[in-house]
């Protein structure tokens, strides 16, 4: 290297050159003397060299950046010295390689030796907790040693069969409690239990059979229900809520004799009590003759009914006694003028009189006059019930 090599890479160290004077011919012999200090200068020679390519190096991997090697590539070769004649000292040993990277594999082999024994304790600790009955203890344990080695035939094998005592003991369970509330009359809750044994046995015939006996039970108790609400409102007259009754049951067991029958006698007895308060709310429908003769047939077959109650019974006489004021006729005096023509509506045509007396049962009536010449006359006659006659005047006054 000399010193017009001044231009060098940005970012690399500039290596100042190093000047070796030349001794002059009369010192050759003087060298040959000393072959120590050439030796000793070669060697300063060589560590100047290697100074300058290791910066020179570091330079270039900080623009180009590499990845590291292996701790155990790292050991670099010793570079042989450019003469070795000249340098006659012991060189240093090279440095002793970097130890490499312990392996991994004698842990995980430790690791794995502590799992193993970990799950042959849970296992070894689930069955014995298995044989001495706490199931659910055992279930525990050997679902920590599936946990610890997922893999684990073992565990798995046991925990399923843990499971399946378990799931055997709550079926025995819900099947007891529902057959002790079953005898005790508990419909409901015995039909909750036994449901919960079948969503864990649906095939099992136990569970089937228990079911439709509960349920034979309950129609049977709501029938009974059903049957009992009927006779109450029977009792209270109340028609159409025994009639609802009836029809309960019949359509939970359609063959019920007594329903059959307490379904036609509500029915009847109901349309009788509609039919009398048609008439007894409304008392002037017996003002028609046809109305009239129909409250007549309704009480006729009120004594040809079955047996009924008190209260129906007072509706049944008070239409009665409507019926007899109806029938019964009351004295009506009609007066006039002998000139006037008198007419009844309903009753008919009377002709011209003084006084004249009629018989009509209690009810609205026109009465009519007319006379030539003379504008005609019209009154409403109200006859009520009752011992009182009734007189009316009727003439035709106002000439035309």
């Amino acid at each position: 290297m000399t010193s017009q090599d001044s231009s060098a890479p940005r970012g690399e160290e500039i290596i100042a050159p190093i000047r070796v004077r030349t001794a002059p011919a009369g010192s050759q012999t003087a060298a040959r003397r000393h072959p120590r200090r050439m030796g000793v200068a070669a060697v300063l020679l060589l560590i100047a060299a290697l100074t300058a390519g290791g910066i020179w190096w570091i330079g270039d991997l900080s623009r180009h950046p590499v990845e590291t090697p292996p701790a155990a590539a790292l050991v670099l070769p010793t570079p042989p010295l450019p003469n070795a004649q000249a340098s006659s000292e012991p060189q240093p040993p090279p440095p002793p390689p970097l130890p490499a990277a312990a392996a991994p594999a004698s842990l995980d082999a430790s690791q794995a030796a502590e799992q193993a024994e970990a799950v042959e304790q849970r296992l070894a600790s689930a069955e014995r907790l298995a044989a001495a009955g706490n199931l659910s203890a055992a279930q525990s344990d050997f679902q920590e040693a599936l946990r610890l080695d997922p893999q684990s035939q073992p565990a798995r094998a046991g925990l399923q069969r843990v499971m399946s005592r378990l799931a055997a003991e709550e079926f025995r369970r819900w099947m007891a409690e529902g057959f002790k509330a079953l005898n005790t009359g508990d419909l409901t809750t015995a039909q909750a239990r036994f449901l919960k044994a079948k969503a864990l046995r649906p095939d099992a015939p136990e569970v089937v059979e228990a079911l439709a006996q509960t349920e034979r039970s309950l129609r049977t108790a709501r029938i009974e229900a059903a049957r009992q609400r009927a006779l109450t409102a029977e009792q209270r007259e109340d028609w159409i809520g025994a009639l609802a009754a009836y029809e309960e049951a019949l359509g939970m067991e359609p063959a019920l004799q007594f329903a059959q029958q307490g379904k036609e006698r509500a029915a009847a007895l109901g349309a009788l009590e509609r039919r009398i308060a048609f008439f007894v709310n409304q008392p002037g429908l017996l003002d028609s003759d046809a109305q009239l003769e129909n409250a007549g047939r309704l009480l006729q077959e009120i004594q040809a009914a079955p047996p009924v109650g008190s209260r129906l019974r007072a509706e049944a006489d008070k239409l009665g006694a409507m019926v007899q004021t109806a029938k019964t006729p009351v004295r009506v005096t009609i007066e006039s003028d002998t000139l006037t023509e008198v007419s009844v509506y309903r009753v008919g045509r009377l002709g011209r009189f003084g006084t004249r007396e009629l018989s009509l049962r209690p009810g609205t009536y026109t009465v009519a006059g007319s006379r030539d010449g003379y504008r005609d006359e019209r009154l409403e006659l109200v006859v009520k019930p009752g011992p009182e006659p009734i007189r009316v005047t009727i003439i035709c006054k106002v000439k035309v």
